[in-house]
């Protein structure tokens, strides 16, 4: 008897792709077939963003394209997970007629069941157990998600109520999984939360990153870990100290500060001061790490003055990455009642900033032309005989990319000059291996 072939269309960020990686993994230990190919799928899982209204808009998009495949007798079950239902509940299975069942994020084990009873799990409480992983990345690096939810409050964001408070993984899962990761061929592991500074606060009642990256630092395999998304706050003042005595752990942290004036800070209830904000930045750059932050123009009451003070920031600290995002009000935030920027001016400032970005980038890469860095290869380019990487100071998907003239071995790591740098990609030759 033929078994049922399964696809996942993972939708929005890299802690999305771990729990399809997940719900994949327990598919295949459930007996079914799955393929990274949904034209050959039997059933169909679709695991949604709900963060923005562009987010949303695209997961209804894709529904909705399964939806007519599946009248058209091309799917036979089709389910949607992650943060839509976790959002909106099992009420999506009456706004999506057709739809065979409903998973939160809180119930991605619960994927077999739903498949098979096409019955609706949607849940506030976090499960305990958690699930293997079938890889979607390429073969050498890997996100490691250490936990989920957030416990900040800040005005403008749906996270907590899509996702709760803070749930971290076990220590000895996470160790385990790491393990796994590695005997298969990662290399750079990139460890991701929505605050990874607070991991294991619920769990063991303090923050227990540090005591995690050194137990993942012993796995011979793992040349490089990767720190994204660390709330400014005292505990990065610790977090930073030990990157540096720490030789597995990247020159490179990302730390969203979202704006820099207080007045701006202060409405939008973020979690530290204009002040910390520029003391951990400071201390970031004596370090000579690389900095990736995101900023958001357009916020309510922000001013032309206000604004100012996000350029003149951005620009005195040469922020080295920086990803840039127009405010979205979103019903059932705090600030959705707040006074709004007028679109125009919202979109005048995003383009603003989006000129300064390219600036800041082409004199980083100016900055370092001349000097030798360790760099990853990602692939080889047979067509342009290129190898197609990036520097120890870049994380894979969004930060720039290292182009070196002939062929090297993808997932290996050399030490490259850099002989030309433009916007956000650089060129370099191998000095040696």
């Amino acid at each position: 008897m033929r078994k049922e072939k399964v696809s996942i269309i993972s939708l929005g960020c890299p802690k999305n792709l771990v729990d399809s990686e997940r719900i994949a993994g327990k598919l295949l230990l459930s007996g079914y077939d799955f393929t990274y190919d949904p034209e050959e799928a039997d059933d169909i899982v679709i695991n949604t963003c709900a963060f923005l209204a562009s987010a949303r808009s695209e997961a209804e998009e894709v529904i909705n394209e399964f939806l007519e495949k599946k009248k058209n007798g091309l799917v036979k079950k089709l389910i949607v997970a992650g943060c839509y239902p976790s959002l909106y509940g099992e009420s999506m299975v009456n706004k999506f007629k057709g739809v065979s069942a409903v998973i939160s994020t809180n119930n991605l084990n619960d994927v077999v069941s739903a498949l098979k009873l096409e019955k609706s799990f949607v849940s506030s409480i976090p499960v305990s157990e958690t699930l293997p992983r079938l890889k979607f990345t390429l073969p050498h690096y890997e996100y490691l998600k250490i936990a989920d939810g957030c416990n900040h409050s800040c005005a403008f964001c749906l996270i907590p109520r899509i996702k709760g408070r803070i749930h971290s993984f076990e220590k000895d899962f996470l160790f385990q999984e790491s393990l796994f990761l590695a005997q298969n061929g990662v290399k750079e592991l990139i460890i991701i939360a929505q605050d990874i500074a607070q991991y294991g606060i619920d769990l063991y009642g303090e923050p227990k990153l540090i005591e995690l990256l050194d137990s993942i630092s012993k796995i011979p395999q793992i040349k490089w870990i990767r720190l994204m998304y660390a709330y400014p706050s005292t505990n990065v003042y610790k977090l930073l100290k030990y990157m540096e005595s720490n030789p597995k752990i990247v020159p490179y942290i990302d730390m969203p500060i979202q704006h820099i004036s207080e007045k701006i800070l202060k409405k939008m209830k973020r979690a530290a001061s204009r002040k910390e904000i520029e003391e951990t930045v400071s201390m970031i750059k004596e370090f000579g790490f690389a900095l990736r932050s995101s900023i958001i123009v357009g916020l309510p009451y922000e001013g032309e003055k206000e604004f100012e003070e996000l350029k003149d920031f951005l620009m005195k600290y040469q922020i080295d990455h920086i990803g840039v995002f127009e405010y979205s009000n979103e019903e059932g935030t705090e600030s959705f009642s707040f006074p709004q920027v007028e679109a125009h001016i919202k979109e005048r400032r995003l383009k603003e900033i989006l000129k300064l970005k390219d600036s800041i980038a082409r004199l980083r890469a100016k900055r370092l032309i001349g000097r030798r860095i360790e760099s990853i290869i990602d692939y080889y380019d047979s067509e342009r005989k290129e190898s197609i990487g990036r520097t120890v100071y870049d994380a894979p998907e969004v930060d720039d990319i290292l182009i070196v003239e002939g062929q090297l071995k993808p997932s290996e790591i050399y030490e490259v000059e850099i002989v030309k740098g433009d916007l956000y990609k650089l060129a370099g030759e191998v000095s040696s291996k």
